[in-house]
């Protein structure tokens, strides 16, 4: 008698485990999955039309300007104005 209540009560466990798998939530949850990345993602888009009307957009500059700007990053890059120190009167 007690070997069978216990081979009864393995058998409902076992049913119990299988069901609880069969019933999952997952594919619902897999089907919606990243549709808050999506949805956070379009509402940081203020407008989604600007790349396509600012294609042909005319920069504000001329080519000497720009040239002039590359060449004056470049030599600040690779000759630096000497760095000035400030005391503020802190202990070190």
């Amino acid at each position: 008698m007690m070997n069978r209540t216990l081979h009864s009560l393995v058998a409902f466990a076992a049913a119990g485990v299988v069901a609880g798998c069969a019933a999952s939530a997952s594919p619902q949850w897999d089907a919606r999955f990243g549709d808050g990345t999506r949805i956070l993602r379009a509402q940081q888009v203020l407008d989604p039309t600007a790349p396509s009307r600012n294609a042909l957009a005319t920069p504000p500059t001329d080519g000497r300007t720009v040239r002039a700007a590359l060449d004056h990053q470049s030599d600040a890059t690779r000759n630096p104005p000497a760095s000035t120190v400030v005391d503020t009167g802190g202990s070190h």
